[in-house]
């Protein structure tokens, strides 16, 4: 094998595995733990940059009308989002005072934190066609400001996955359901498991297979020293957390 093509491949390595073996702290709904923030607001996203955690998770849901927003839930004040159009749900308000966000305002916040991973959600919407129509808004939407690299897509729908996967084929996109093992996501083109830290107890081998199929892999909602540690003990690479500060300090 010719040189330049080991260093090609030594080079591509790197790039795939950025974190393997130094476990990250993803604050969950952005870091909302704290005073003036809410879960999914855009200061959430200023302060996750803030503490300098590797990435700030958010929740996407497209109204009626094509705009996505950030959202955890599948309603608002009982109107279903998918069923509804943007200036129906606009008014509401979260938690410490702020506009419900737009994912296109979201991006704009995001290109102010560079150095922190938007780890954007899709949510799992009430028919495949509102699915779609997620995927494919998102995608124009990152497209738009050029900030492929600074997004890790998850979500608990496989279709969402897959239509990711088709349409961005090499967009770092991994499975939040629990249900599939590493060795079947890698087979579908994804790049890694989101899975509930209990799951990962039960099946502490995934690890090791995901990493031997290339995955990478992350742990939710992980919030106690106990839990923190034993799974950065086992190997995890991220692991998405409501006390970010706190799995920081347990991790240095």
């Amino acid at each position: 094998m010719k040189r330049s093509t080991i260093l090609a491949s030594i080079l591509w390595v790197i790039t795939l595995f950025p974190t393997m073996g130094q476990t990250k702290v993803i604050a969950h709904r952005g870091f909302w733990n704290c005073p003036h923030s809410a879960q999914n607001s855009l200061t959430s996203l200023f302060k996750a940059d803030e503490a300098h955690v590797f990435g700030s998770e958010f929740d996407v849901i497209i109204t009626k009308d094509n705009v996505p927003i950030i959202h955890h839930d599948d309603s608002i004040n009982h109107v279903l989002i998918e069923n509804a159009t943007f200036e129906e749900i606009r008014n509401n308000l979260l938690e410490n005072g702020e506009s419900l966000p737009t994912l296109e305002q979201y991006l704009h916040a995001g290109i102010l934190c560079p150095q922190t991973k938007l780890i954007l959600e899709i949510k799992p919407h009430y028919s495949i066609a509102n699915e779609n129509r997620a995927v494919k808004k998102t995608l124009e939407l990152v497209r738009k400001y050029n900030m492929e690299k600074q997004i890790y897509f998850i979500s608990f729908s496989m279709n969402v996955c897959e239509e990711l996967h088709k349409n961005a084929p090499n967009a770092s996109i991994a499975y939040l359901n629990g249900d599939i093992a590493p060795k079947e996501i890698a087979a579908k083109g994804l790049t890694g498991i989101d899975y509930q830290y209990e799951i990962i107890y039960k099946h502490p081998e995934w690890i090791k297979e995901a990493h031997n199929n290339g995955l990478d892999v992350n742990v939710w909602t992980v919030n106690t020293t106990k839990d923190i540690k034993k799974l950065n003990k086992m190997g995890v690479d991220y692991i998405t957390t409501n006390n970010p500060i706190e799995a920081l300090q347990i991790l240095k």
